[in-house]
């Protein structure tokens, strides 16, 4: 073919544009130290220059995250130190100390005075806080586990209890005897005993499966419970006691308690300081306003019952309803059921949910529940809505009415609707507003890497557990009512009941005496007692620290890895997008060689086709 002078030309040009764009792009390599400049230069380096990019800067983060869940954990584990090596060891030896036999009642008063300070002491370490937020309230953060002031706040909490929580005591009582040769008997008493975390209760609390009776503690028979309520079939009884919040059961009774333990459900209104704040600590609800003033005369109130069954309370043996046997059961007026809702089974036997429905039968005001429901269960539980007209009901415990409450086989009783008298319904939140409480996984989570977290809090429901708080508030309020009468109010007493001067002093001598000797058994047996119990709040103790201090070495372990995943991500990164400057230096002498040398080389060409054209 014919090669023309303007074909020439552009190939020349061509050429000296390519290798111009060569040299210009590893000079501009060398001046940036990067080797490619846009992603279109290299889209492979470019595609793994962005991952490699996203990995550091995901390290950094992970590493932030390390650096602050390492700043809280060193914080908590501070205060486990504080609580376990100072103040818990500190009270055991005051401990040991008091249950010496040589001390008096005085002295040992003044040892548990010392305890209670320390104990306040621990209080404040539990409300410590990081940030400021408080460490151990799971996600509840600005809760303190402990309270700072006396509140009027109110609340329904379900406190569960073990066997292990049966507490094995003895009981002192100061009981008033008219007449005789003694104001006051003290009296002691073995008791199996189960104690709530709170005393002052706004009603009596509901105990599954159990006869609740209240008694005062100057009842002769408060720490006398019987073995069962005398009912075919037995029906076993608690005495609860308000003013100190214990459930005392006879020695039957906690031989035979559940295995499975039991949910304690109570209401509790106002607290001081210094109590264990029931929304870091339990299950259950805030009420946060009861105003049903608004409900015009002659609605109906709509309630949630929960009533537990007995196959021994049926009306009679098992029959077959729509062929499968049933046991009948008829609710009294209190509990007909609501026409506008059906009823639920909660603690459906595991082995029964996939063969039978989990709902029970209700034709009217009789209950029929599955006979298989009874095979594992002692008691079956029921839920089902019941009406009452509004001027008939005074409610109690937030739309718990009296008539309900009578019945101690009933709980979980609440508001949960309202219809005037033309049936149009009233929004629930104008009567009750509750806030739903829940403890259950509130661990705090940092990710440290993909699908990889850790723990970084610790829960105070775990480490000052409400039964730890329970054991030492009763402990501090035993020795607070333990007092011994005065010398002079006696003689006092035993003059104005006509006694002489000699039957005075001998009554005197032989109550002090009495007393005092009471007042130190009843002390030495809870120092011993409490020398168990601390023991073993401090192992519970100890163990959080030692899972805390787990979590904190497999921090540490994840920070060594991240910093050197920090090193291995940035050599890669450099690697992968940096300039070699020694092979950019040899790269760009080569090709301003060529460039260079195509210069020479096309001069020549363009010199002799100019002068073919000037020719």
């Amino acid at each position: 073919m014919r090669l023309t002078n303007a074909m020439m030309t552009n190939t020349t040009l061509m050429h000296i544009n390519r290798n111009m764009r060569r040299l210009d792009g590893i000079i501009r390599s060398i001046e940036t130290g990067q080797r490619i400049q846009r992603p279109s230069d290299d889209p492979i380096i470019a595609s793994r220059a962005l991952m490699f990019r996203t990995s550091v800067h995901e390290n950094m983060q992970f590493q932030r995250n390390v650096d602050q869940g390492i700043a809280w954990m060193n914080v908590t584990e501070s205060t486990f130190n504080n609580i376990n090596q100072e103040l818990l060891f500190q009270m055991r030896n005051l401990v040991v100390q008091g249950a010496n036999g040589d001390n008096n009642v005085t002295n040992m008063q003044t040892i548990i005075r010392q305890m209670n300070s320390l104990f306040n002491q621990l209080g404040h370490e539990m409300n410590q806080t990081f940030g400021g937020n408080y460490l151990f309230s799971g996600f509840r953060t600005n809760e303190p586990p402990m309270f700072v002031a006396d509140n009027n706040r109110s609340f329904v909490v379900t406190q569960h209890f073990g066997l292990a929580d049966i507490a094995r005591e003895q009981s002192f009582q100061r009981l008033i005897v008219p007449g005789g040769l003694g104001t006051y008997q003290p009296v002691s008493h073995d008791i199996s005993v189960l104690k709530l975390a709170y005393t002052g209760l706004d009603a009596v609390p509901h105990v599954p499966g159990f006869e609740v009776r209240t008694l005062s503690i100057t009842n002769a028979d408060a720490y006398i419970p019987p073995a069962n309520n005398g009912a075919t079939p037995p029906v076993p009884v608690m005495h609860f006691i308000p003013e100190t919040g214990e459930l005392v059961m006879h020695r039957d009774t906690a031989a035979n308690f559940p295995r499975e333990g039991v949910s304690v459900t109570y209401r509790k209104t106002g607290f001081r300081q210094g109590d264990i704040n029931p929304s870091v600590y339990f299950t259950g609800r805030e009420i946060i306003s009861t105003d049903t003033s608004h409900i015009p005369p002659g609605s109906t109130l709509i309630y949630n019952v929960t009533k537990y069954f007995s196959r021994h309370a049926a009306d009679g043996p098992a029959t077959s309803i729509g062929g499968m046997a049933m046991y009948s059961f008829t609710l009294p007026a209190a509990f007909t059921p609501y026409t506008g809702g059906g009823a639920s089974i909660h603690d459906l036997p595991e082995e029964l949910r996939a063969s039978l429905p989990p709902f029970a039968n209700i034709v009217g005001n009789v209950v029929h529940i599955p006979q298989q429901f009874f095979n594992t269960n002692t008691n079956v539980s029921v839920t089902f809505p019941t009406a009452r007209a509004a001027e008939n009901v005074v409610t109690v415990e937030g739309g718990v009415s009296t008539h309900i409450m009578e019945d101690t086989r009933v709980q979980g009783v609440e508001l949960v609707r309202a219809l005037n008298i033309d049936g149009v319904p009233i929004p629930l939140d104008r009567a009750e507003l509750n806030v739903s409480l829940n403890m259950h996984n509130q661990g705090i989570e940092y990710e440290f890497a993909s699908r990889t977290r850790i723990q970084v809090n610790s829960l105070a429901k775990d480490v000052l557990t409400d039964k730890m708080f329970a054991d030492f508030r009763r402990f501090f309020e035993f020795a607070d009512s333990l007092h011994i009468s005065d010398e002079s109010e006696l003689r006092q007493h035993f003059q104005r009941m006509g006694y002489d001067d000699a039957a005075i002093d001998a009554a005197v001598t032989k109550q002090l005496v009495d007393e005092n000797r009471m007042a130190t058994y009843a002390l030495h047996n809870q120092f011993n007692n409490m020398l168990f119990l601390i023991d073993r709040h401090s192992d519970n103790s100890m163990r959080e620290q030692t899972r805390l201090g787990a979590r904190m070495v497999r921090m540490e372990l994840v920070q060594s890895r991240l910093e050197e995943d920090e090193v291995a991500y940035t050599q890669l990164t450099s690697d992968n997008e940096d300039t070699d400057l020694i092979r950019a230096t040899i790269m760009r002498f080569s090709a301003e060689a060529i460039f260079m040398a195509s210069m020479r080389a096309n001069s020549g060409v363009i010199q002799m086709s100019l002068a073919n054209f000037l020719r």
